[in-house]
């Protein structure tokens, strides 16, 4: 019996987070890739499962036995009604403002109604179980293990095995088979309640637990305390992923990562003996929350694994200390599914944090440093008793040593010795003011929070310390702008002399400009006059005068240095906070300088050139693949078939694909092949002191046009090979792609 019900369960979980990642690739070509589209899934993934588990507390609640059965049999058959899961043509998002609410309207009507019915699930069979006769019935939440341990199956299972071998239609018709055989599945954990029920069908749930510790009153401040310990974790996961996404590796894959470790938190704590003592996740967390809080506070960097194994082994430490007070403090199987209706208000409120709240209240990542000082101040011994002295000397003593340190930093400051102090050279990598920034921001803290690890209050007031001292400007690079949305983070930053301005979008730069009046309008970054951008723009100049010119991502507008006069230029860019510092002349004066006349078309730019028509350019150049996630549906054949079609006879497209950690040259090379196109490409890593002095970095390139004349004499120029097709890279459609093959870790 027991098997059939975790099995079940399991079923559901895997249907699950199938169906997340799946439908999250589906959506990508209207919203692009960028965390922000993974942060918002998950949170409409979350506020469906509270749905869900809703209704599972509102029929165990209202219901009896056969209404149950009878009501839930038929929720069961709703979604056959819309699937196969699909892609609703004609919903285009809004060119303009966060497409947060398009998006989750887009996955409530792809995705919303199937979703609901599978998360109905752990609960509602859960308490189907605890109807039965079964020894274990009065605790059956060791079943939510089944569910936890099938999430984070189906969570690997997508990018390692169904990705790479199945188109996203294939995809949906075995997410179709799969959920039929789980309608089955709950039709036999019904049957089995029919024919094993502990009780007569009119009379409502069982009787409480025996346990003595899970037959107290679930009290408002207990639920409060249940959405506490379920939100942190919740924000973490979301947070983490961001953080590391953007500011340490723009790895794609790398959410899988949080949200595996998410799920086993859960099945760890809910085991029927704890696999990990409570006292000990109590006792380590402080000694691993430090560091990471000071990594995140400080821009610290380091080794890729060192760095994974820190901020992701803190995350799962936090994860265990608060999952387990959940679970420690889980009530009778009376109340069961409210328990979970509440942690999944907790979950969602985290989500709800992350991904709507935190990019409209905050320009930098502090939803993460955040989670950690909540987390801390959940710890369990938070839950012993105080008397007024304690708490004033919590508040009291943290507040004063804060209040210290910010009089010391203002006395700096304004005396000038900081500025005296940073013309000395204390090492090969560090000033003065790095130095002091160090000991203000977390050196001094960290030993007097060392001091209170046994009392939560004041740990964590000493960690929010830590946080509010950071928000100094002590020893960091100038910044001139930053801002948050939908995409990320954006910083317009100078260096100490103030002789150049840089666009950073997370942890990329994707602009420099010169300040200097006789350099400023000088092509930088991946775009000097040496790069492969420099020899294209030699090799057809001249060619025509007239060119038409359409390029797919704006930056800081450092391209549009290369236009001639008579020519028209257009660009592309989905982010409306990049398009308002390109315009900036505080900023950046490319646009103003270079390309006064170009159009700026607001919107994803395959969807917004698709109205184009065809033949309009000669020159398409593809510059949006330097993020943290390449928006695929920019590359696949489909889109290079679009592109193609926009261009005029002889025309050219010019792809930038410097990305570190994807190998997106030899897509390209396929799907060139596959169309019968000509393609080269040029690695320009070698950058002299002389033109890194002037803003030059290493960039990748591919052109490719449909014959070789097209590209004048640029074949032959220094660096250039042509591409060739390999069996390893399958070509990518709207319907199939597989970043995991062309993933590289450094």
């Amino acid at each position: 019996m027991v098997s059939v019900f975790a099995l079940c369960i399991f079923t559901s979980a895997f249907l699950m987070f199938l169906v997340e990642p799946m439908v999250a690739k589906m959506v990508l070509p209207s919203v692009g890739g960028t965390p922000a589209v993974w942060t918002t899934s998950v949170l409409f993934f979350q506020t469906v499962l509270l749905a869900g588990y809703g209704y599972s507390h509102w029929l165990a609640m209202r219901m009896t036995w056969r209404r149950q059965a009878l009501v839930h049999g038929t929720v069961l058959l709703l979604p056959l009604l819309v699937l196969p899961i699909h892609v609703i043509t004609g919903w285009n998002p809004p060119t303009s403002g966060s497409p947060v609410l398009y998006l989750v309207l887009l996955l409530s009507a792809m995705a919303g109604l199937p979703f609901f019915v599978v998360a109905t699930t752990s609960p509602l069979v859960q308490h189907l179980f605890s109807r039965t006769d079964h020894p274990d019935a009065s605790d059956p939440y060791f079943l939510y293990r089944a569910s936890n341990l099938g999430s984070a199956l189906g969570l690997l299972a997508y990018p390692a095995l169904i990705e790479p071998h199945v188109g996203l239609r294939a995809q949906a018709q075995l997410w179709t088979a799969g959920y039929v055989t789980f309608v089955v599945l709950v039709v036999l954990c019904l049957a089995m309640v029919a024919l094993g029920r502990r009780q007569p069908a009119a009379e409502p749930l069982p009787v409480a637990a025996t346990v003595a510790s899970r037959t107290s009153a679930v009290t408002w401040r207990r639920r409060a305390r249940w959405i506490l310990l379920a939100a942190v974790p919740s924000t973490w996961m979301l947070a983490v992923t961001s953080y590391f996404t953007t500011a340490i590796r723009p790895l794609p894959l790398l959410w899988v990562i949080p949200l595996v470790l998410y799920l086993l938190s859960f099945a760890v704590v809910f085991a029927r003996r704890p696999l990990v003592p409570r006292r000990w996740l109590n006792r380590a967390y402080p000694f691993y929350a430090l560091p990471v809080l000071g990594m995140v506070l400080l821009g610290g960097s380091g080794p890729f694994f060192a760095l994974a194994v820190l901020h992701f082994g803190a995350f799962f430490l936090a994860a265990l200390l608060c999952h387990g007070e959940l679970a420690a403090d889980r009530p009778s199987a009376t109340d069961l599914t409210e328990f979970y209706w509440w942690v999944a208000v907790g979950g969602a409120a985290g989500g709800l944090f992350s991904a709507v709240i935190a990019p409209f209240v905050f320009n930098d990542f502090l939803e993460y440093p955040i989670a950690i000082i909540v987390a801390a101040l959940l710890r369990p011994a938070l839950a012993a008793g105080r008397g007024k002295r304690v708490l004033i000397a919590d508040f009291g003593l943290p507040a004063a040593l804060a209040a210290g340190l910010l009089v010391a930093v203002g006395v700096t400051e304004a005396s000038g010795a900081m500025a005296r102090l940073d013309q000395i050279t204390v090492t090969s990598a560090a000033s003065a003011s790095d130095l002091v920034r160090v000991l203000v921001v977390f050196a001094v803290p960290a030993v007097i929070s060392a001091a209170f690890t046994w009392r939560p209050v004041r740990f964590g007031l000493t960690m929010a310390m830590m946080l509010l001292l950071s928000l100094l400007p002590v020893g960091s690079q100038p910044v001139l702008f930053q801002a948050r949305d939908f995409f990320g983070v954006h910083k317009v930053v100078t260096n100490a002399s103030g002789d150049r301005h840089e666009l950073i979008d997370g942890g990329v730069i994707h602009g420099v400009q010169l300040t200097d009046p006789s350099l400023r309008d000088v092509p930088t970054s991946y775009y000097g006059a040496t790069s492969p951008v420099g020899d294209l723009f030699r090799a057809e100049q001249g060619v025509d005068a007239a060119w038409n010119v359409a390029v797919l991502g704006l930056g800081a507008g450092s391209i549009g240095c290369y236009a001639q006069p008579g020519q028209s230029w257009t660009y592309y860019e989905i982010d409306p906070v990049v398009v308002g510092i390109a315009r900036n002349t505080s900023f950046f004066t490319f646009l103003h300088d270079c390309t006064p006349q170009a159009r700026v078309t607001l919107g994803d730019g395959r969807i917004t050139m698709a109205a184009v028509p065809d033949r309009s350019y000669d020159l398409i150049v593809l510059d949006a693949f330097g993020g943290d996630a390449p928006p695929v549906h920019l590359l696949t054949r489909e889109a290079v078939q679009l592109y193609m079609a926009k261009l005029r006879p002889g025309g050219v497209l010019l792809f930038n694909v410097s990305n570190k950690y994807i190998d997106l040259a030899s897509v390209l090379a396929t799907e060139a092949s596959s169309l019968s196109l000509v393609s080269y490409v040029r690695v320009d890593r070698d950058v002299t002191a002389a033109e890194a002095a002037h803003g030059k970095t290493p960039s990748s390139w591919v052109v490719m046009a449909s014959q070789a004349g097209n590209l004048q004499d640029l074949p032959n120029r220094p660096g250039w090979g042509q591409m060739t097709a390999t069996p390893q890279f399958p070509v990518w459609t709207d319907d199939f792609s597989d970043l995991l093959v062309v993933t590289r870790l450094g």
